[in-house]
């Protein structure tokens, strides 16, 4: 299949994102795998995450419009972008934390140095790791990297050599004067700007994802030049940063080199996924890693690939095939790809999937904790409402009938503004676990206010909120819940008299 991308910041067309070039000619190894384990009983030593794309057209929304002769972007971010830079990543973290994953393969490609070509720069990896701090969240997952190969290594270099940002112009694989455009413009300049405390490390090692290597933008790839690829990686690496890196290689590097097919050479193998198959599962030297898709579509002229995501049902198998397969590193496509209708961010796809939160909250049920203690539940991103005034007082966040404004509270994001009584605000499965739990709101207010939480159609009792003082914030008790077993449940957080800004409540098992 034929890469599409994003020519410059100036040319509007679709970005295909790297990760999802599925070569029909490619075989998918599946291995024969039972499902032996669920969500609630996986080990400790297998981890989660998901490929995420950050250029200029993902930041400014996701894609392309619809149009006849484009591909229709159903799953549209529910997060409607801003001209702040910042806020797009401060949201990015915020919704990757309430994820559960363990790490975000940062899709890096590379850059150029004769022109500025915003298409997954790794000196952004600076501003996801301050918005991972200013939002309070840098416990709660770590940074990969994920090499998209075909725009890394070969359009930046046709860029600097005064060509347009295609892989029209294939890349020599054997000329080592191109390596620059794989580690100093790329994997070594996206490390320096990740502190060693937010890398993502399997078995103590920062870990490496390289996508596939394809005859479409790649030549003189065999006789072993892939393998020197990997070599200078790995002691570059060394050299720079003093640490091994855990490479993981896409399985089209083998066909290419047969010699890169190595534990010397390599750590692990993933087997990406097709259109036939929405999940791989592949075991090299004992390693076992997953990949997979919650959906797909890219309608496009004479391209058709699709994959139902069947309102969740399609993540989940896929998940139940590699996570709980028993794969010890599972890789998503794609957190943020909307391009290609894979995303698993908040979205407003009604189509495909039945809320905003619904694939966040699948993957969490796969992470290594699938019913926290604490969980953050941000009122803006709730799955639906009822405002009683037309549109959207604050004009951020998101669209419709709610009143969202940035928020000064600790931590930034945004809060509701003006919340008043019979207003209302719910989220989907939300996990409780076993035993008791307790609601605790962030609110302000200058006035006296009352709220009230009701779980799957049952009112808890009203509870009366003190005045804080205009921007004022404060965390109170509002209510608690007991059940036998962890489950999910439907929350509404209803307003019963007054007016009140809302941050965010936690539900915590105590």
């Amino acid at each position: 299949m034929r890469r599409i991308i994003l020519f410059s910041a100036f040319i509007a067309v679709l970005s295909i994102s790297s990760c999802s070039k599925k070569e029909a000619t490619e075989t998918t190894a599946l291995a024969e795998v039972g499902l032996t384990k669920n969500a609630t009983t996986l080990a400790a030593t297998q981890f989660i995450g998901s490929v995420v794309g950050f250029n200029n057209v993902v930041r400014s929304g996701g894609g392309p419009s619809s149009t006849a002769a484009g591909n229709i972007i159903y799953n549209q971010p529910l997060y409607k972008s801003s001209a702040t830079e910042n806020d797009w990543w401060d949201n990015l973290v915020e919704e990757f934390a309430y994820s559960g994953m363990d790490f975000l393969a940062a899709n890096c490609r590379g850059y150029s140095l004769v022109r500025n070509v915003d298409h997954g720069d790794p000196r952004k990896m600076a501003l996801l790791c301050q918005a991972m701090d200013r939002r309070g969240v840098a416990s709660k997952f770590k940074i990969a990297v994920f090499d998209d190969c075909p725009s890394s290594w070969c359009a930046n270099r046709n860029v600097d050599n005064g060509l347009p940002y295609t892989t029209d112009t294939p890349f020599d694989c054997g000329d080592t004067a191109n390596y620059k455009y794989i580690w100093d413009l790329n994997i070594k300049t996206a490390f320096q700007n990740i502190p060693d405390a937010k890398r993502f490390k399997y078995n103590g090692r920062p870990v490496i994802f390289f996508w596939a290597v394809h005859q479409s933008w790649a030549t003189n790839f065999a006789n072993g030049n892939l393998k020197k690829i990997l070599q200078h990686v790995r002691t570059q690496f060394n050299a720079t940063f003093g640490q091994n890196p855990y490479i993981v290689i896409n399985r089209s590097w083998l066909d290419r080199d047969p010699t890169v097919n190595d534990p010397a050479v390599i750590d692990a193998i993933d087997n990406w996924f097709n259109m036939t198959n929405p999940w791989t599962f592949y075991t090299f030297n004992g390693v076992k890693v997953g990949a997979g898709v919650p959906g797909f579509r890219v309608v496009q002229g004479t391209t058709n690939m699709f994959i139902d995501a069947n309102h969740g049902q399609t993540f989940i198998n896929t998940l139940n095939n590699t996570r709980g397969a028993g794969a010890v590193l599972t890789l998503l496509e794609g957190f943020t790809d909307c391009s290609e209708n894979a995303a698993i961010f908040r979205s407003k796809d009604v189509t495909y999937y039945d809320y905003p939160n619904q694939r966040i909250n699948i993957v969490r049920r796969y992470s290594n904790d699938p019913y926290p203690v604490t969980l953050k539940v941000e009122a803006e991103a709730c799955d639906s409402f009822s405002d009683l005034t037309l549109g959207n007082s604050g004009g951020t966040y998101r669209d419709g009938d709610i009143d969202i404004v940035k928020t000064g509270d600790a931590n930034g994001g945004w809060h509701v503004t003006g919340a008043q009584a019979n207003e209302w605000m719910e989220w989907k499965e939300l996990p409780f676990k076993s035993g008791n739990s307790k609601f605790q709101i962030r609110y302000s207010s200058n006035q006296a206010t009352s709220i009230r939480f009701n779980v799957d159609g049952v009112d808890l009792p009203v509870i009366t909120l003190p005045i804080t003082g205009n921007g004022v914030y404060s965390t109170i008790d509002a209510g608690t819940q007991s059940f036998g077993t962890d489950s999910l449940h439907t929350v509404r957080l209803k307003i019963v008299s007054g007016s009140l800004a809302i941050n965010y409540f936690n539900l915590v098992a105590f």
